[in-house]
């Protein structure tokens, strides 16, 4: 027995009206189509459904039994149209990612809440950690889509590059070196504050500072921007950051700045995926708000 929803449609339109004429138009049926397809439903079912009280059709004891159901199982396929075949389909349901440090801080969170607010049928779980840990969340599919600061050499990893940023050198602005322009010769000996294996931030510096046999010496090492931040203005050594993560520092002067001959320190951010997971189109759509976000080409 294959009852379809044209039958349902058609037996809770009869319900609803009394009439089969009526029924008919509600539906964009003729009058015949739409008697035959009740008959069928009665047929199918093995019992009556309407009583016949003068012109007009009533439901007995097994159309009222059926009509509730009728009734919710074409809202279910209601529903089920409206999430997956509406325009906004797409931006439904829960998208996993996961962001080193400065991105998922400085750029994700308040992208994430935006898409969020814009489409209100969308849940981003937004995990922040260093580089190593996201690509280690992409290769064990709890992450969609992974937003880096260093390099993927991983073979089952798709990475893309994605945006640019700068790294700053900086220091208290009562250190001597504060807003001067040095040979990386004067940093030898320096202390520092570093960020923790694994991140981003440090590979990036730690392999233009050994290209210019800078030797930093590391004295604190640190998970969280904020924790080197604080070291730096209680006078513990030099530190380098994105300049994302020091604007506000820079702006109210809270440290000094240090600019390296021949040091660079621009940098790029990558977008990574498993090469084996197609990406969905919620992944897609939020990729392409992020773009828009922040200018990315």
């Amino acid at each position: 027995m294959r009852i379809t929803l044209k039958q349902l449609t058609i037996f809770e339109a009869v319900a609803r009206s009394g009439q089969v004429a009526r029924a008919a138009e509600m539906v964009n049926l003729s009058a015949p189509a739409t008697s035959m397809a009740l008959a069928e439903l009665e047929k199918q079912l093995d019992a009556r459904l309407f009583e016949r009280v003068g012109n007009r059709l009533r439901l007995n004891s097994q159309g009222s039994l059926l009509l509730p159901l009728a009734t919710e199982a074409l809202q279910k396929f209601d529903q089920i149209e409206c999430l997956f075949l509406s325009p906004d389909a797409e931006f439904s349901g829960t998208l996993n990612v996961s962001a080193s440090s400065t991105i998922g801080n400085f750029m994700l969170a308040k992208s994430a809440v935006a898409f969020c607010q814009q489409h209100t049928r969308v849940q981003v779980d937004l995990d922040i950690d260093n580089t190593q840990a996201v690509i280690k969340s992409i290769v064990e599919f709890r992450s969609e889509i992974g937003f880096i600061e260093g390099q993927c050499l991983d073979g089952r990893v798709k990475v893309e590059a994605w945006h640019k940023d700068r790294l700053l050198i900086f220091c208290h602005p009562a250190h001597p070196l504060a807003g001067q322009h040095v040979s990386p010769k004067a940093l030898q000996g320096q202390f520092w504050v570093m960020r923790e294996e694994g991140s981003g931030t440090r590979e990036h510096f730690i392999n233009a500072a050994n290209a210019l046999d800078m030797q930093p010496v590391e004295r604190y090492i640190f998970r969280t921007p904020e924790a080197i931040k604080q070291a730096v203005k209680q006078g513990a050594g030099l530190a380098v950051l994105s300049e994302l993560t020091l604007a506000k520092e820079v702006s109210r002067k809270e440290v000094g700045i240090i600019e390296v001959e021949g040091l660079f320190l621009e940098r790029q951010f990558y977008r990574i995926h498993h090469k084996s997971r197609k990406s969905t189109s919620l992944c897609d759509g939020f990729v392409d708000f992020c773009s828009h976000l922040f200018n990315v080409e």
